[in-house]
């Protein structure tokens, strides 16, 4: 999938912005952010351009608004038309998140703990919380199922990524979470 225009888009609203170089950690990776090269950095070579659109959002919306929490924890579909974009958001994310935590609920939790920085928080039968952005965390509940039901996994956020971040970029990052989580 080609993110050129969002990168475009991006690039010349920052400018709009004035943005200067940055740093910015995504997923327990610190990027480097060029203002003036339209550069964003992972150890000195060109980031992937998903994790650059999320990025850059990330500071357009940072730089426009700031990050507030509300303390208030909401899962996709309650996000601004989250319901009308359930079904690929499910099938893209939730899906795969529970058959990886189906396969191997240890395996999974410890790459979620050790390799993404994630800690263990109270919610369904097991939940990690781990930082998206300073600040920004996302928590995966899973539920193990039993005879009667099946495994489940909920993604949860603060809905203050909402003032942030349009429901699209919620869903990327969140399935970039996955993405890492599972990879």
């Amino acid at each position: 999938m080609g993110y050129e225009i969002s990168l475009e888009r991006a690039w010349d609203e920052l400018e709009n912005l004035a943005l200067q170089d940055a740093a910015v950690s995504l997923l327990g990776e610190d990027y480097q952010v060029k203002a003036k090269e339209r550069a964003v950095l992972l150890c000195g070579a060109p980031a992937g351009q998903m994790e650059a659109v999320l990025i850059l959002h990330y500071l357009i919306g940072l730089l426009r608004h700031g990050f507030h929490t509300s303390g208030e924890w909401i899962s996709f579909k309650e996000t601004r038309d989250g319901k009308l974009f359930w079904p690929a958001f499910q099938e893209s994310a939730i899906k795969p998140l529970v058959q990886s935590f189906h396969r191997d609920p240890e395996g999974l939790v410890r790459n979620l703990s050790m390799r993404l920085g994630g800690r263990m928080v109270e919610g369904g039968d097991v939940a990690v919380e781990l930082a998206a952005f300073p600040g920004v965390f996302v928590r995966m509940l899973f539920w193990k199922g039993d005879g009667e039901l099946p495994p489940e996994a909920s993604l949860l956020f603060d809905r203050g990524l909402t003032g942030i971040y349009s429901t699209e970029d919620v869903a990327v990052l969140l399935m970039a979470v996955v993405q890492k989580a599972i990879g």
